[in-house]
């Protein structure tokens, strides 16, 4: 286990947090104006997003309906930033807390 990877890892988390937030803020306009119903559906309130720490779009909305075909290219772009991050995350999730206690146990 390396200390410095787990860093990086949890870095990179942090940082592809970050970019899921700016690029699902920077779509939401075009997407609320040629669809809103479908926007309406796909972005979670900003209240859940800061008290509950959840993401700022709705997986079922994302992954499961239909796209309107003029959004698509837009659809496409979020779900593999939202995909490589929950990959990131979930990463970060097993790989830090694993190192540190490895670090802990051997000293």
């Amino acid at each position: 286990m390396n200390l410095t990877a787990a860093v990086t890892l949890a870095f990179a988390a942090i940082l592809s947090r970050w970019y899921l937030m700016l690029v699902a803020g920077r779509a939401w306009k075009g997407i609320s104006k040629a669809h809103p119903e479908f926007a309406g559906a796909l972005y979670t309130s900003s209240l859940d997003v800061a008290f509950y720490g959840i993401g700022p779009l709705n997986w079922k909305p994302l992954f499961r309906n239909p796209v309107p075909a003029d959004i698509e290219s837009t659809i496409k772009r979020l779900r593999r930033v939202v995909l490589t991050a929950g990959l990131i995350g979930v990463a970060a999730l097993v790989y830090v807390p694993a190192t540190f206690l490895h670090e802990a146990m051997v000293g």
